[in-house]
């Protein structure tokens, strides 16, 4: 009895998931096909990413600016659940709006669509070796940072913050990349 619905575990899809993905033509997602809709949603997702990382410095803010405990943290506990929130329903809207060509095995592909996925694979990589220097300049000239810290700075959010780089930049490089898909 042959399968219906093959799981690619390393890429975490499922055959059906990237057919039904590569085929939609579901108009309540059509304006996310647009390549102006697409920069639109990088860039929040940059944001967004970028606001997951800022928690690792949420102490030295809060006293930059003053903010008491109780109310530092609410608003902290508010701010990273939106965030992080943020970013995950952006990552799903972005592998949407390109199709899961990113995630796809090559065997449900063909040769162009290969051909986009690696190389945006390659300018991702390329970007994620910036943003890795990045982080360590952080982490070395930055307020200290140190791990699983219940008061001062906490790099958790920082590797937090690099993990949904690394997953998404494969994607946002493509939806930047490329015209109306």
């Amino acid at each position: 009895m042959p399968r219906k619905n093959k799981i690619y575990w390393f890429e975490g899809v499922t055959e059906k998931g990237v057919k039904l993905l590569l085929s939609d033509e579901n108009s309540k997602f059509k304006f996310l096909r647009l390549q102006k809709n697409r920069r639109i949603l990088v860039l929040f997702m940059t944001l967004g990413i970028i606001l997951v990382a800022m928690g690792s410095y949420w102490t030295s803010l809060k006293a930059y600016f003053n903010v008491s405990s109780d109310l530092g943290f609410i608003v902290f506990s508010i701010i990273a659940i939106f965030t992080i929130i943020a970013v995950v329903g952006g990552y799903s809207l972005l592998r949407i709006s390109v199709r899961g060509i990113a995630d796809a095995p090559n065997e449900l592909l063909d040769e162009r669509q290969i051909e986009v996925r690696n190389d945006s694979f390659r300018y991702a990589y390329i970007l994620m070796g910036f943003v890795t220097l990045l982080l360590l300049l952080l982490m070395n000239i930055g307020p200290e940072l140190r791990l699983f810290q219940a008061a001062g700075n906490d790099r958790n959010y920082l590797l937090i913050a690099a993990l949904f780089a690394y997953s998404s930049l494969p994607s946002m490089v493509m939806a930047w990349r490329e015209g109306d898909i």
